[in-house]
């Protein structure tokens, strides 16, 4: 059967225009505005998604917002999503060396050409129609419509800003979630923590399921009468069913947790389908039953095992790249992660840590680069504190782009005002030759952060171009 969305297609495919290959919508999208917090983004949005046939309304949608974690969050949503049998779509903000990662179908990037035709789909239309829009606003067109000729029964969508002129603010979600709110979210939608805390909670209209991992109590209930006065309902604040491995609980076990909390809330409360699973029971016990299980109960639980969450996450348990991504076989052991604020690299550092309290490290190398948008006494006081458990040098690099990151001589000069020694280098590749010679090759670990471009360089002085 066609479906209203492929015969708008096949329609658009006669009418419009360019056919371009990947490298040539890669480049496309590369030289357009990456992303725009502002109304003008949802006006465009509504319009690309009517000139789709309103894909948006016929596929369900998860929403995932906040400062750090958002993408992890994707990742074990979408891990126990596809465990109870859904077929799931998954659209993140950033990717590491292919924009095709960021668009995944049940964990599965999509391939190259898939990509490009859907992507040059919509950059045809918004040509046709004269919508100047960004390159989130045509990824997020893209996916909902790939997803659904794909038949997914969910799209799990990373929202780049957050509030009500993000870009995804225009969706109907089923459920959004917040990961939580930071120092580091000050900017766009002002400085009071609360206020951006509400504003953050726009994504979330009439008859949304929100939930949120924010740690502050006093947050969650002002959070928790927002919702109340505008219709959206309240999930309550997530609690832990089963632990992670060690090191990853303490690091991810709030992501996890808020993970489980968005597939049980879709798999039970929106799809109706009871999950033993998801509400972490040993037994079968429906939802709504009081007392102990009877002996029937018991013995047909012995007899047909039900799948723990404690089993699973012991057994399947992973991280996206580029997040906590330890190479552990690399002599020496490389430590690779995205954190690109103060509070992603604190959670950072506490791993570095962790993983020295499990085995002692001899030598730490620490190559980093810090946007401007970073106080950067703060990050190297963190830095600081982190040598002071851990024995280490610093290597400061740029970012790229002109103007992107504090200058490495100035970052080098306040290191050294608070007696931390570090050295400033011109390139990424200079540095972790450096990196690389000042740590044991055995038991030493070369630490690269600061953002996904130095991750990617990371990946391209090894000589490789694609996962």
């Amino acid at each position: 059967m066609i479906t209203s969305i492929e015969q708008a297609r096949k329609k658009s495919d006669a009418s419009l225009g360019k056919a371009r290959n990947y490298n040539e919508v890669v480049e496309y999208l590369d030289a357009l505005v990456p992303d725009e917090y502002s109304e003008a983004s949802l006006r465009r949005m509504k319009e690309l998604d009517q000139q789709l046939n309103n894909v948006s309304s016929k596929i369900d949608t998860i929403l995932v917002g906040g400062t750090n974690g958002k993408s992890s969050t994707i990742h074990f949503a979408s891990k126990l999503l596809r465990e109870e049998g859904f077929k799931v779509g998954a659209l993140l903000s950033t990717h590491i060396l292919t924009h095709n990662e960021r668009m995944a179908l049940n964990f599965e990037p999509v391939a190259n050409k898939a990509f490009a035709d859907v992507v040059n789909e919509v950059i045809n239309i918004a040509e046709s129609k004269n919508i100047k829009a960004t390159a989130h606003e045509i990824l997020i067109m893209a996916s909902l419509l790939h997803f659904h000729v794909e038949k997914a029964d969910v799209v799990v969508l990373e929202v780049n800003y957050g509030g009500k002129f993000d870009a995804t603010a225009y969706l109907n979600p089923k459920i959004a979630a917040i990961t939580r709110v930071a120092e580091d979210n000050k900017g766009t939608m002002g400085t009071d923590l609360d206020a951006m805390a509400f504003e953050l909670l726009e994504i979330a209209k009439s008859g949304t399921w929100f939930i949120s991992a924010e740690q502050s109590k006093l947050r969650l209930q002002k959070m928790k009468t927002w919702c109340e006065g505008r219709d959206v309902k309240w999930a309550m604040p997530i609690r832990k069913l089963a632990t992670l491995p060690y090191i990853y609980e303490q690091l991810y076990g709030r992501i996890a947790s808020l993970g489980e909390r968005i597939a049980q809330i879709y798999i039970e409360d929106i799809k109706g389908k009871f999950s033993p699973f998801l509400r972490g029971n040993l037994l079968a016990t429906q939802k709504g039953q009081r007392g102990r299980p009877t002996l029937e109960a018991k013995r047909n639980a012995e007899l047909n095992p039900i799948k723990t969450l404690k089993g699973f996450w012991s057994e399947q348990f992973d991280l996206l790249r580029g997040r906590f991504e330890l190479l552990d076989k690399e002599k020496p052991s490389i430590l690779l992660d995205n954190a690109s604020n103060l509070d992603a690299l604190t959670n950072l550092f506490l791993g570095v840590r962790l993983v020295h309290y499990q085995k002692p490290l001899k030598g730490l190398a620490l190559v980093i680069g810090l946007s401007k948008s970073v106080n950067a006494m703060e990050a190297i006081k963190l830095i600081r504190y982190l040598l002071k458990k851990v024995s280490g040098s610093i290597f400061f690099v740029p970012l790229p782009g002109s103007g992107a990151s504090h200058d490495v001589a100035d970052l080098a000069m306040m290191a050294k005002e608070l007696n931390v020694k570090a050295r400033a280098c011109a390139t990424f590749a200079e540095a972790f030759e450096y990196a690389k010679a000042s740590v044991d090759e055995r038991d030493g670990v070369v630490v690269i952060t600061g953002s996904n471009d130095l991750v990617s360089d990371y990946w391209k002085v090894r000589g490789i171009k694609k996962f």
